[in-house]
């Protein structure tokens, strides 16, 4: 493809870091990051400086050992579980906060508040103002923001370590007594319609957007954490206040606190600030796991001034807690994880289609997706289509290669410490094995399951979860051109990036 430069298909690819980053788990989101890594700046260059495309980087070498610091576990009488550790590189303290209440816990329309909730929690308390709240903390030189993904939110801060009192103070106080004032709720409420409107011209967030109402149907999964123009127009303080009243609660919360003090003085001041939080709701109802898409099911978002088309191929797959996850993550980094994978070497290298392509597995707490994700000229979407269908399905019947699955591992291994790299990093992903059930041993164990996957464990794998006859299709791009060309690969629905805003309008879901 010849239509956009370098930099515009890295921009694609870190949108794609940046959804993974924040809607998805540590695999995908090390997948996305490696994809940028290779796919943008680790490029194979011959004798004379000139990037050479057809040969990808070599095998790195083996990743450098890493120690998780001993982490403390206690449980407040108030249900609030409280995990310590010390970290004495940097004189920092970290606060890192989960509450099980995401935005697939949003009331039905009412989707968005969730995130408006959480973005809302530095935008003053009872006793402080936002303008006083982000004085105090820009005189502390710290840090303080909340936000929401689909199964959880978060309220996170940083304070140096000499601010510990000063900083704690100002953590508690937002997560305990966040005001959610008319005014702040306006301006947040604006902003926010705001963003989705804009969205509408990105053709990749429209991509994104529908794939995820097409996939999921009506499921808690199915609609943008952002809500859509109707839902959050609608949402007024009230709505605000009644989900934090019924999800920021201390059962089932997890508070990771990392810093430069010792682990015993930091768990009694945190103890102290946090015994007056009570429980005052019943615990959420569990969500039920969302339907695979059955046979080919294809959606065109009409968009009618775009110059390219965006593809989503995807499919029900994994949770969080699958046996399977880090081979998932393995198996979708040999098919989507940058310069070597088997999109970029067929999509880019061989056929210029595009500058861009991915895969990744979005776990979750109860099954997630897998979805593959490229962009090329209106003029050639149906031979990427095609061609990307016949990678899946070719990927699904014969596996990988030892050299493929080496570079993967390689890859993942490698990236893997720079993501546990940062106190915060590390309190997130604590909170999240804990919100998960999982054991704390899985950090230290991740890189020894990734060079353990076999080439048997990848076969498997592929051949169970990989988009093929079984697949959610969407692609985003001008319908008057598009649809006859999509038409050959099964029947096709057409649809607008205003409707994918409204949940089921349009669904691949099929419930047994």
């Amino acid at each position: 493809m010849r239509t956009a430069g370098k930099k515009a298909g890295c921009g694609r690819l870190a949108s794609a870091v940046r959804w993974l980053g924040r809607r998805a788990s540590l695999a995908a989101a090390c997948l996305a990051a490696a994809t940028v890594a290779s796919g943008c700046h680790s490029l194979t260059r011959d004798g004379h400086g000139r990037v050479d495309l057809a040969t990808p980087p070599p095998i790195g070498k083996p990743a450098a050992a890493f120690a998780i610091p001993p982490v403390s576990e206690h449980v407040m009488p108030n249900g609030l579980t409280l995990l310590v550790a010390e970290y004495h590189a940097v004189p920092i303290i970290v606060f890192h906060l989960l509450v099980p209440g995401g935005a697939a816990y949003d009331p039905v329309g009412k989707e968005g508040v969730a995130e408006l909730t959480a973005g809302l929690m530095r935008q003053g308390t009872e006793r402080r103002t936002a303008e006083e709240l982000a004085r105090e903390i820009e005189f502390l030189g710290g840090d303080l923001a909340g936000d929401a993904g689909m199964d959880f939110s978060t309220v996170s801060a940083e304070f140096l370590s000499k601010d510990l009192d000063a900083g704690l103070a100002l953590f508690a106080d937002v997560a305990l007594h966040p005001a959610f004032r008319p005014d702040e709720f306006r301006r947040a409420q604006g902003l926010t319609l705001a963003g989705i409107v804009a969205a509408r011209e990105n053709p990749s967030a429209i991509a994104d957007r529908c794939f995820q109402s097409y996939l999921y149907g009506k499921h808690p999964y199915g609609h943008a954490s952002e809500g859509s123009e109707r839902t959050v127009r609608g949402l007024t303080a009230a709505d605000v206040r009644a989900f934090y009243a019924a999800h920021y609660d201390p059962r089932g919360a997890v508070l990771v606190v990392i810093g430069d003090a010792p682990a015993s003085d930091l768990a009694a001041r945190v103890e102290r600030a946090f015994a007056g939080w009570q429980p005052r709701r019943a615990e959420a109802p569990a969500l039920v796991p969302p339907a695979r898409v059955r046979g080919r099911n294809l959606l065109l978002v009409d968009k009618h001034d775009a110059k390219q088309a965006h593809l989503r191929i995807g499919n029900i797959a994994i949770a969080r807690t699958a046996p399977d996850y880090v081979s998932a993550g393995v198996t979708s980094t040999i098919l989507g994880g940058g310069f070597g994978s088997r999109l970029i070497d067929e999509l880019r290298v061989k056929r210029s289609l595009t500058y861009g392509a991915w895969s990744g597995f979005a776990a979750r707490r109860v099954p997630g997706d897998v979805r593959v994700g490229t962009f090329t000229k209106v003029e050639t979407a149906g031979e990427a289509l095609g061609l990307t269908l016949d990678i899946l399905r070719q990927y699904a019947s014969g596996g990988a290669t030892a050299d493929e699955l080496a570079r993967s591992q390689s890859l993942l291994t490698g990236q893997y410490p720079r993501q546990l790299e940062t106190p915060g990093a590390l309190a997130a992903r604590l909170a999240e094995l804990q919100a998960y059930g999982l054991p704390r041993t899985d950090l230290a164990a991740y890189p020894g399951r990734v060079t353990a996957t076999s080439e048997g464990d990848v076969r498997r794998i592929a051949a169970r979860w990989m988009p093929t006859d079984d697949a959610a299709i969407v692609v985003v791009g001008p319908a008057a051109t598009l649809e006859p060309v999509l038409a050959t690969f099964g029947p096709v629905s057409r649809t607008t990036p205003e409707d994918c805003d409204r949940p089921g309008a349009q669904s691949a879901a099929r419930y047994e």
